[in-house]
């Protein structure tokens, strides 16, 4: 497959490795065009914001995935996806990193975001994801989508080895017997870029734990 893979922060850049592992093609686009990438991945210098541009990268690509960060100066997940739909070819299936905190942590309870324990300082973030599953959940069309939302820790920090191995809730986020609730990076990769090569979920967001 041909991938565009917006966004080369911490997630989009373990997706492009994990892609590019597998054989795909992989444009990597970001606003500055650096990085220093796989054989099969190139580098790309856009935006989102720009209409032409979208159009242009996402003319050939089977997918294109979203890895922008929660907020930024250019309005971060929310806004990236309100810019892009517009312009995105529909022919193209699309995967958004999602946000932990707009799901529960246990099958009809509260959001994680919406609990006591949440912090303050990150309720910005859940505001932006949410409107992000929104924007996605109310467009119309052709075009197939499909949020992975990772565990409530997940990050460069989460501690541990690649695993190889994942869990999925179409309920609520993944936790262990303990009720931890986490992934690593590059096992959140593994499970992007399976669920690209055997799609399970469309038009809906789908959670990955150990």
């Amino acid at each position: 497959m041909k991938i565009v893979v917006l966004g080369t922060g911490f997630a989009g850049s373990a997706l492009i490795r994990e892609f590019t592992t597998r054989g795909h093609e992989v444009v990597a686009v970001s606003r500055t065009g650096g990085g220093t990438w796989p054989a099969g991945a190139s580098s790309v210098t856009g935006t989102v914001h720009d209409p032409a541009f979208v159009a242009r990268v996402t003319a050939d690509a089977d997918v294109v995935a979203v890895a922008l960060p929660a907020l930024s100066a250019e309005g971060g997940i929310a806004a990236g996806v309100e810019a892009l739909l517009p312009a995105v070819d529909r022919r193209a299936r699309l995967g958004v990193v999602g946000g932990s905190a707009v799901l529960p942590l246990m099958e009809g309870g509260p959001r994680l975001g919406d609990t006591a324990a949440f912090p303050d300082a990150l309720r910005a973030r859940v505001t932006a994801h949410q409107r992000a599953l929104d924007t996605l959940e109310a467009a119309h069309g052709e075009l197939d989508w499909f949020v992975l939302v990772p565990a409530a820790e997940f990050g460069p920090h989460v501690p541990g080895a690649r695993r190889g191995t994942y869990r999925t809730s179409r309920t609520a986020l993944v936790s262990d017997p303990d009720g931890h609730s986490a992934i690593g990076v590059e096992d959140y990769a593994i499970a992007f870029a399976d669920e690209l090569e055997t799609p399970t979920t469309h038009r809906s967001w789908l959670t990955v734990g150990y």
